[in-house]
């Protein structure tokens, strides 16, 4: 699977950039807080079978000019959400990468993608409260902030609240 926009490309992850996956889910400004409680031998099994469904999660890589610069992902495990209902997550690795719209090019196509394909009804994600950044990425692409979920997402200091919003098939179709 391969989705491609102007400036992103989504695709597998290749044998090679597992490595700097791991790395970059470890480092300071990474995933670090929650990462240290994932089995790195199912982290390296599970990104192994980028690019297609699997046990209810689609992982991608996301290229731009030619390098490795983030991951995407989207989840509908069963028993977890309804029907026709996906979360979605993203990462930018480097912080040279970040505000330049390829995180924003990223979730629209995997979006644009799930109603397409993926017989989705509704997308939803979450960030950190003070995550300003992603807050205005979802609000720009049509996604609506449906609330606060307090203590929700492990932290260094503790948990973190995450604010969660969603797009439903409608209101993408009809936003401007």
């Amino acid at each position: 699977m391969e989705l491609r926009g102007p400036r992103v490309v989504l695709r597998p992850f290749r044998e090679d950039e597992i490595d700097a996956v791991w790395t970059a889910r470890r480092a300071p400004d990474g995933f670090s807080a929650w990462t240290g409680r994932v089995d790195e031998a199912a982290f390296r099994r599970r990104l192994s079978r980028s690019g297609r469904f699997w046990n209810g999660r689609l992982d991608l890589a996301i290229e731009s000019e030619g390098r490795l610069v983030g991951e995407l992902d989207a989840r509908q495990p069963s028993n977890a959400l309804p029907p026709g209902v996906y979360e979605i997550g993203i990462a930018l690795f480097g912080q040279d990468d970040r505000g330049r719209g390829l995180g924003g090019e990223a979730v629209e196509l995997m979006t644009e993608y799930l109603f397409a394909n993926g017989g989705a009804e509704r997308v939803q994600a979450s960030t950190a409260v003070d995550n300003v950044a992603m807050r205005r990425v979802l609000e720009k692409l049509g996604y609506a902030c449906e609330g606060v979920m307090r203590g929700f997402m492990p932290s260094l200091a503790g948990r973190d609240d995450y604010a969660l919003y969603g797009v439903t098939r409608r209101a993408w179709r009809e936003r401007g």
